[in-house]
């Protein structure tokens, strides 16, 4: 919540009145899991409708509105490695008052909400809110998340884990009378039990009637748990003319486990499992295959295989068929990407059909042939214990490749 003053002009009594208004600043962060994704072009996308409401309780008077937004990820891949969010920002002008507000963000068939009470005293403004943010820079954009000169990047869930290395803080003083002399701001990090973890001082010079400062504390050091930040805004008699504080919290634990679940690949582990072992998994319950899937994503690494069906599909596909569903794109997401492949030279594939011919670091091999020469790699042989050759197909093999048969 920030004050800002207004000029009412009455042209007919020529009279200037200057009254006191507050901008109410909603930041919703996204976690990008949590949208629903269409694709097209190679672009893949997210749309989000987000209707909010604002009720006022002491005054027949309500502010109904909704916004559109939409948001793109690289890849799925891409953002479940980051843990990709997104940040909406709004605001709206409101007077003194009690207000109810509700803000939804509606995305295919998932629904967010965040619903709680404004109170706006004008007693409580000497300084603004707090807002803690992730980064605080020089804006050199002109776009979003702008504060004067900065660009302030909220961070509304206030928990901060092993990314971080300062906690960083967004406020404005206000009713200042400019002067030569300056203000103390004194910043404190306590525990729960009290005690003082941090204390920063900083002086502000009064320069204009209301000013933004912001800061930033090295937070490193700081264990896991719950803490407080107050800032405390002194004249030189010590007198504490603004006061507020804020929650937050830290996390030196790996980071909280991110659910994949109805993201692209998800229930595509047929080529990491034995083929009874599958069955099994397809006979199960419904509620058992959501079970068996979270156990299985908790020991494997849904980035990087997501990332691996990813490539086949746009390498390896052949007509409608996806490209993880060829003998190259199965092999590819279920092995990773080979160390080395050869083909052959031009004189060795007028003589032979096209071919790849992939090693592993491990020592396993595979050898795929176009048959028909319509680039559809087919698997010919493979040395990998859990794979097949095809001993109907060696007449297709390159004569220098008939050695590995032996």
């Amino acid at each position: 919540m920030y004050k800002t003053s207004i000029e009412i002009e009455d042209t007919v009594a020529q009279t200037i009145t200057s009254i006191d208004v507050y901008y109410a600043e909603f930041n919703c962060e996204i976690p990008y899991q949590e949208l629903h994704y269409q694709s097209t072009e190679d672009i893949i996308y997210a749309n989000a409708i987000i209707p909010f409401r604002i009720v006022d309780t002491e005054r027949p008077d309500s502010l109904v509105d909704t916004l559109y937004r939409q948001f793109t990820i690289p890849s799925f891949s891409t953002a479940a490695k980051e843990q990709a969010t997104f940040l909406v920002q709004f605001g709206t002008y409101l007077n003194e008052g009690r207000f109810q507000y509700r803000v939804e963000i509606l995305s295919g068939e998932k629904i967010g909400v965040s619903e709680s009470t404004l109170e706006i005293r004008s007693e409580d403004y000497t300084m603004s809110d707090i807002c803690l943010s992730s980064d605080i820079t020089v804006d050199t954009t002109g776009e979003d998340l702008r504060k004067g000169d900065l660009r302030v990047v909220p961070h509304p869930s206030r928990s901060f884990d092993g990314r971080f290395r300062n906690l960083f803080f967004y406020y404005e003083l206000y009713d200042i009378v400019p002067g030569h002399d300056t203000l103390t701001a004194v910043y404190t990090i306590t525990d729960p039990e009290g005690r003082t973890l941090r204390r920063v001082s900083r002086t502000v010079d009064k320069i204009y009637p209301a000013q933004a400062v912001n800061c930033g504390i090295d937070i490193q050091g700081i264990p896991s748990g719950e803490y407080d930040l107050t800032v405390a805004v002194e004249d030189k008699e010590a007198n504490i003319l603004a006061q507020k504080g804020v929650p937050f919290s830290i996390s030196r634990v790996q980071r909280q486990e991110v659910s994949y679940q109805g993201m692209p690949f998800y229930d595509e582990i047929e080529y990491f499992l034995a083929p009874g072992d599958y069955r099994k998994f397809k006979d199960l319950p419904k509620e058992g295959q959501e079970a068996f899937l979270v156990r299985f994503w908790r020991i494997h690494d849904y980035p990087t295989i997501a990332a691996r069906f990813e490539y086949a599909d746009e390498h390896f596909y052949i007509g409608d068929t996806p490209g993880y569903r060829t003998d190259r794109g199965r092999i590819y997401v279920r092995y990773g990407e080979p160390e080395e492949i050869e083909h052959p030279l031009p004189l060795q594939q007028q003589e032979s059909r096209p071919y790849e011919h992939w090693h592993y670091a491990n020592g396993e091999q595979f050898i795929f042939v176009d048959i028909r020469g319509t680039n559809e790699y087919v698997l010919v042989w493979t040395n990998a214990v859990d794979e097949r050759s095809q001993p109907t197909l060696y007449k297709y093999l390159p004569a220098e490749k008939l050695e590995l048969l032996q």
